[in-house]
């Protein structure tokens, strides 16, 4: 019989700062049997912590299980909730000072400026793992709903794992539209599975919507071998419909002004529906009516109220075509 799992905190990355300090970038890591090594990483973003709060549920559901069943951590787990410590710490979604989306850096350098330094100290420690899971929320302006997106060109592999998610939207991209440099993209390139989530909305956390996901993301250690399989694990309610490029609609501000929602996010809606409108701020005037293009779901709803021409505004994924 293996050891019962330990957990220790450790730094992964570590450089001298400009003034008589170092920057440590620390994770997690929970150590059972010789199964599977799984990760989640959180925190890419500055301005995201949703990923934050499902490491911390993630971390307290395996102290309980140490005490309780020492033995049912068959695998290794490793949490990175908090990567860009620097743009965490100023509230900014790059890496400050450097002005630079760490989520684009990858697979980086070890010898480059500290984003691709970071980037790739990350991809190292991250290799070989059987499945991570990189966690986004959405900035300010939009609240998403729980969903995993998908590069096509690793659909095969990564779909079926996201069906046991128990998210509500799997989205599928076109190659074209998915950039090679991040995290996400490196890793299923190296050979290593990576999930995006992404949920909810910029700088706030949506407890519901971390609960769900920690739910998801337990069933998936089970299935792959990192849980014992009578573990008991928080109930899965949650079934994903899939969308893709072709049953995606934008919905797009014509004028500027104040977007006044008229409907609830994640809710059935009809072609022609009114889902808001633009409002003026200095006037009684209605600028402009927001209505769906088509039979669908909104599953991205504007949260900020103010709005230039072109700001996006909502999303709908049609019924038809592409939804399975």
């Amino acid at each position: 019989m293996s050891a019962p799992p330990s957990m220790i905190i450790e730094t992964f990355f570590t450089i001298d700062m400009p003034y008589r300090e170092r920057m440590e970038i620390r994770r997690t890591v929970f150590s059972g049997g010789d199964g599977p090594r799984v990760a989640v990483v959180a925190g890419l973003h500055g301005d995201e912590l949703e990923g934050l709060y499902v490491c911390h549920r993630l971390a307290a559901w395996l102290d309980e299980l140490q005490r309780t069943a020492p033995h049912a951590l068959r695998g290794s787990v490793e949490l990175y909730p908090a990567v860009n410590t620097l743009g965490l710490d100023t509230l900014t979604r790059g890496l400050p000072v450097f002005d630079t989306d760490l989520n684009r850096a990858f697979p980086g350098s070890s010898g480059g400026p500290l984003p691709e330094r970071l980037a790739a100290a990350l991809m190292t420690a991250l290799s070989g793992a059987a499945l991570v899971v990189d966690i986004h929320a959405s900035n300010i302006y939009l609240r998403e709903i729980p969903q995993v997106r998908i590069n096509q060109d690793f659909d095969d592999i990564l779909v079926p794992i996201a069906r046991r998610m128990n998210l509500d939207l799997i989205w599928l991209h076109g190659a074209a539209t998915v950039l090679e440099t991040t995290v996400a993209h490196s890793l299923n390139s190296s050979g290593s599975p990576c999930l995006v989530v992404e949920m909810g909305v910029g700088m706030r956390i949506t407890p519901e919507y971390c609960d769900q996901l920690v739910a998801g993301i337990l069933t998936v250690w089970k299935d792959r071998g990192v849980l014992a399989p009578d573990v008991a694990l928080p109930e899965t309610t949650h079934t994903a419909l899939i969308a893709d490029d072709s049953n995606v609609h934008y919905l797009n501000a014509q004028t500027s002004g104040m977007f006044v929602s008229s409907t609830s996010h994640w809710t059935d809606v009809r072609k022609g529906e009114l889902l808001g409108t633009i409002v003026s701020p200095f006037c009684g005037d209605v600028l402009s009516e927001v209505r769906s293009p088509v039979d669908g779901i909104l599953f991205t709803l504007r949260e900020y109220p103010l709005v230039y021409e072109g700001s996006l505004m909502a999303r709908v994924m049609a019924r038809t075509g592409g939804a399975r």
